[in-house]
């Protein structure tokens, strides 16, 4: 399957980023370009919604987590959802479900950031 991200606008400031297929070291550019342009555009809140992604690498997990630090330095915030085994797994053991959100709802709980948020 070739990589691909759809963005789903959710209010003015908040975003949810579909990656599909692999987020490894062969495939990050969509992801990363995904998200960069997010931080450009000035999205304060990303949830990264994993349910389409069939495997998420060391290399994967680097991208989101420098997009992470460059949200929470600019007063925003990214939450990661439908997260399958492994990568909660790689989350786990790198000890990162204690920086990274995980958020185990549902979309209702991405729309709940548009409100918080007041967009």
């Amino acid at each position: 399957m070739e990589p691909s991200v759809r963005v789903e606008v959710i209010g003015r400031e908040a975003i949810v980023v579909h990656p599909v297929g692999d987020i490894d070291y062969s495939s990050l550019d969509p992801l990363r370009e995904a998200l960069l342009d997010a931080r450009v555009a000035g999205v304060r809140d990303i949830v990264v919604d994993l349910a389409q992604v069939s495997f998420l690498d060391s290399q994967g997990l680097a991208v989101i987590l420098f997009a992470h630090q460059r949200q929470r330095s600019a007063g925003g915030r990214l939450a990661l959802r439908n997260l399958n085994e492994d990568a909660y797994r790689l989350l786990h053991v790198t000890n990162l479900t204690s920086v990274i959100e995980v958020d185990h709802g549902s979309a209702a709980a991405a729309s709940g950031l548009a409100t918080r948020r007041g967009a």
